[in-house]
């Protein structure tokens, strides 16, 4: 038999045999894999391509085969291995492989060893895996370095809104253009520092609609080295929105209240050099604190002469608030503003004297805001019409 011949027929036996066949060098790298290998374990041909076979047992079962491999390559060697392979979805078959080293290679052919019993083990937890998955909306995802290859969880193709055995890219093409810069970033200092990331960003499915994700990676470190990243990814769009939904009427209501707060200190303009402040309502301790710097910003911020303190809208005080009022206009004072009080009500006017005895120490009190205007006036000079009035004489 020719050379041509014996080659024909071995890869026909290699591609069509039921038995599962692999080639490795003698360091364990893959070399070849036939159908049969590589559909046990669920794993693409160029996926499995140089890819180191010791990868693919059960770290509890690989101590022959690290045996095997390191032992002299001078000479043919046998092993029968009966060891757990790490399936693509990351369950496990048992296998029993032959591997036999001849002419500077390694030859192995294996068979599934079924299940016993009526469970199948492995089968249950993949299911209940896959409930969680869906019941949580996580999928999971893992990139080989080595080969630039990527593995999805079922959910994880759900999330996309694609097929599932569809063969994603190591790419952040599925990320909005804005976030594609962070997801890059991110996943290049887990590649290079083994710096892992949970970042929360916005995909584009494959029927185009644009959805939050929570997609977390972390790195699988071989010898000081970053081999592998692994991670997570939720859809949280709903809980998203609802976020964003609540952060919007949150700076609603803070707006509001913020108005609220300034009509509760209608500081107002009565003049070039005259500032009016109605007081409504209960004054509490932080209120009139508020009130107080509001209105000493205002005095100088207009270089008021004059400052109006109008009780008109205050139906009764007590001491406390009755030393709240006294030191709002004591500070008026010290900026060098002169502070009339008016609309003081007979129970104020009783409140007061019981107070300080003899009033507001320094303050001019009037009965209403038009004769406190008008006093304003005259002290700065002006008419009623508002013209500065003349000395006599000149």
């Amino acid at each position: 038999m020719s050379s041509d011949d014996h080659d024909l027929q071995y890869e026909f036996f290699f591609r069509t045999s039921r038995d599962l066949l692999c080639v490795l060098r003698t360091d364990g790298r893959l070399i070849r894999t036939n159908e049969a290998f590589r559909t046990t374990l669920g794993y693409t041909e160029s996926s499995l391509a140089g890819e180191d076979f010791v990868r693919l047992v059960h770290t509890e079962d690989v101590a022959p085969l690290h045996a095997f491999l390191r032992s002299s390559a001078g000479g043919d060697a046998e092993l029968k291995l009966n060891a757990r392979f790490v399936h693509r979805d990351l369950s496990h078959r048992t296998l029993v492989v032959s591997l036999c080293r001849l002419g500077g290679k390694v030859y192995g052919s294996g068979v599934e060893v079924e299940a016993q019993g009526p469970v199948d083990e492995w089968k249950r937890r993949r299911d209940l895996l896959q409930k969680m998955q869906s019941t949580g909306r996580v999928g999971a995802w893992d990139v080989d370095l080595a080969t630039s290859t990527q593995y999805w969880t079922e959910e994880t193709y759900r999330i996309h809104e694609l097929p599932v055995g569809f063969d994603p890219n190591v790419d952040v093409s599925f990320y909005t253009p804005e976030h594609q810069p962070l997801i890059g970033a991110a996943f290049e200092a887990c590649v290079r520092e083994g710096k892992p990331y949970d970042l929360q960003l916005q995909i584009i499915t494959a029927k185009g609609r644009r959805i939050w994700v929570r997609t977390s990676g972390t790195a699988i470190m071989e010898n000081g080295k970053v081999t592998r990243v692994i991670g997570a990814f939720q859809d949280i769009d709903d809980y998203k929105r609802r976020e964003m939904e609540l952060e919007e009427k949150l700076a609603i209501i803070e707006k509001q209240r913020s108005e609220i707060h300034a009509l509760s200190v209608p500081i107002i303009q009565v003049w070039d050099d005259v500032l009016a402040l109605p007081v409504m309502g209960e004054l509490d301790q932080a209120r009139a604190d508020d009130m107080t710097a509001r209105l000493l910003e205002a005095v100088v911020a207009h270089a008021a002469r004059f400052v109006i303190l109008d009780l008109t809208g205050v139906e009764g005080v007590d001491e406390a608030t009755a030393e709240r009022l006294s030191r709002i206009l004591r500070a008026i004072r010290l900026l060098g503003a002169e502070g009339f009080v008016t609309g003081i009500r007979p129970g104020l006017a009783q409140t007061f004297i019981q107070c300080f005895g003899s009033g507001f120490e320094g303050v001019t009190t009037l009965r209403n805001l038009r004769e406190a205007i008008q006093a304003c006036m005259r002290g700065s000079g002006r008419r009623p019409d508002g013209r500065v009035a003349r000395a006599k004489g000149a």
